[in-house]
């Protein structure tokens, strides 16, 4: 998947220091439901809607219900162990998971997941993600370009040893990658990442430049392979 080289705005941020609550939010359209991250400062309260259903409140007016208890969302939210993992995904549990139980809950909590489109800051639009993939064991780099729904999120990993530190391995949901793999590997720490894609969502940008964060460093001043000439 290859494009021609283009300006993209840069966001590069350092390490994630709050938690990432990644739910299932509905579409401006309101038929459907789609991913939507943001950082738990971000939150202004939850509740308890009804029985074994409770509600997070976002400072912006963004209203999103939670199939879990009050108490086990307030657990996982504020008591989660950042160090051990800083993205709480709570997609299985929100949007469709509890869609068909609104119509019972307060009005307050009804449609799930927002305020009016025009008055709403958190839009979910496809996000365009420029990186220098590297080859797995190697100092082999190469440009790519990926939407976000074209990447497998419950499959995010972190590579606390990779060749060259910390880094993030990403799965592809339909593509292959450069060197024609179905997981690519940047040399960027999975909380930097996840901070990124993050702020770029809630800005509603529809373009991520992390080129200069990913691009190919040799600590070992190993030269690249050769290329092949067959």
């Amino acid at each position: 998947m290859t494009e021609p080289l283009k300006k993209f705005s840069k966001r590069l941020l350092p390490d994630a220091d709050d938690l990432l609550l990644r739910v299932m939010a509905r579409t401006d359209g309101g038929d459907g439901f789609a991913p939507l991250s943001f950082k738990r400062e971000r939150i202004d309260y939850l509740t308890e809607v009804s029985p074994g259903v409770s509600g997070i409140a976002l400072k912006n007016g963004v209203k999103i219900a939670v199939a879990m208890s009050y108490e086990d969302l307030e657990r996982s939210v504020y008591f989660a162990d950042i160090g051990a993992d800083p993205v709480l995904d709570l997609r299985s549990v929100t949007g469709a998971a509890v869609s068909q139980t609104l119509p019972a809950l307060s009005p307050v909590f009804t449609d799930a997941a927002s305020v009016d489109s025009a008055n709403r800051p958190m839009v979910n639009k496809q996000l365009k993600i420029a990186v220098f993939v590297r080859q797995n064991e190697e100092q082999n780099f190469q440009m790519f370009f990926i939407t976000d729904d074209r990447i497998d999120w419950g499959k995010v990993e972190a590579l606390e040893q990779g060749k060259n530190g910390k880094a993030t391995k990403l799965a592809l949901l339909y593509d292959k990658g450069p060197f024609g793999e179905n997981k690519i590997i940047i040399d960027m720490p999975r909380p930097a990442f996840m901070e990124a894609y993050s702020k770029a969502k809630m800005e509603g940008a529809t373009e991520l430049d992390l080129r200069d964060w990913t691009r190919r460093r040799d600590p070992d001043k190993t030269p690249p392979p050769r290329p092949s000439l067959g």
